[in-house]
């Protein structure tokens, strides 16, 4: 059963669980939410007198949680809508014995031991996400090369995709790597390919000059357009 204790200016809502046990239990779960578990002969008065008693503690980790996670997207929690390539699909979490993610019918399902975990969850989805990224800019990224780059002389590189917190792709020249991010998955189709054609532009110009741009723009005029979808 849900409860909610004020503190100050702050509300805490916890999870009781009633359980034979001699004290009162707390615990703080990876997802940032409070479970408190007691025997049927505290009342609720002492264990709201209890929560209080370590609100700075639970506050503490609330906030820290929120902190951590306050970039993130997606929560991981069934009913969740996600889109992916510019299409709406429903997320469902549910225990399995081991992880996994499917994907059926426009529904993304994630089977995982615990949860309640949200690293876990996450972990699950990222590895999930990285097998249908990959193939996608691999193909991505051949047609660009056919089309305009191939022509340019530049050998056609090694594709990797990762999780990345702060680029959308890599380009490293002199080992013929092209890197992105799993994530443009979670973004219309153009955005994918505009950020293939700006890394295969690296090949070219190694910075961001005024002739960086005007061979971006040789194979894509509406980069600028395309580039606004990942803002």
């Amino acid at each position: 059963m849900t409860h909610t204790v004020t503190v100050g200016d702050r509300k805490i809502t916890y999870e009781l669980t009633r359980k034979k046990v001699k004290n009162i239990n707390l615990r703080i779960k990876p997802d940032g939410t409070v479970h408190v578990s007691a025997s049927t002969a505290v009342t609720i008065a002492v264990i709201e007198r209890f929560i209080r008693g370590r609100s700075d503690f639970i506050l503490g980790a609330i906030d820290k949680f929120n902190a951590k996670n306050e970039n993130r997207k997606i929560l991981f929690v069934s009913g969740e809508k996600l889109s992916l390539l510019g299409t709406q699909h429903i997320l469902y979490v549910k225990k399995g014995i081991r992880n996994y993610a499917t994907d059926s019918d426009g529904n993304i399902t994630l089977y995982v031991t615990d949860t309640d975990d949200y690293e876990l969850k996450y972990k699950t989805y990222i590895i999930w996400l990285r097998s249908q990224c990959l193939p996608l800019m691999t193909l991505l990224c051949k047609r660009a090369y056919d089309e305009h780059y191939g022509k340019l002389g530049i050998d056609f590189p090694t594709i990797k995709v990762k999780d990345m917190r702060s680029r959308w792709g890599s380009c490293i020249p002199s080992k013929k790597i092209l890197t992105f991010n799993v994530h443009l998955m979670e973004y219309p189709m153009p955005a994918a390919e505009y950020v293939v054609a700006h890394e295969f532009t690296h090949f070219l110009q190694a910075n961001h000059s005024a002739r960086f741009y005007e061979e971006l723009a040789r194979y894509m005029p509406d980069y600028k357009q395309r580039e606004k979808l990942l803002k």
